[in-house]
């Protein structure tokens, strides 16, 4: 039985791509502003 190719979209992987981490960061500094936590001047 020949080997499987490596792929990184493999689903028996946890992989997050660049937009999926900037919209987690996104969320977190937007209920760190809803909170009181972080200023929303602080953010550009």
């Amino acid at each position: 039985m020949p080997a499987r190719p490596e792929y990184p979209d493999d689903h028996r992987r946890f992989s997050l791509s660049e937009d999926w981490i900037a919209t987690v960061i996104g969320l977190l500094l937007l209920v760190g502003c809803l909170a009181g936590v972080i200023a929303p001047e602080l953010i550009p």
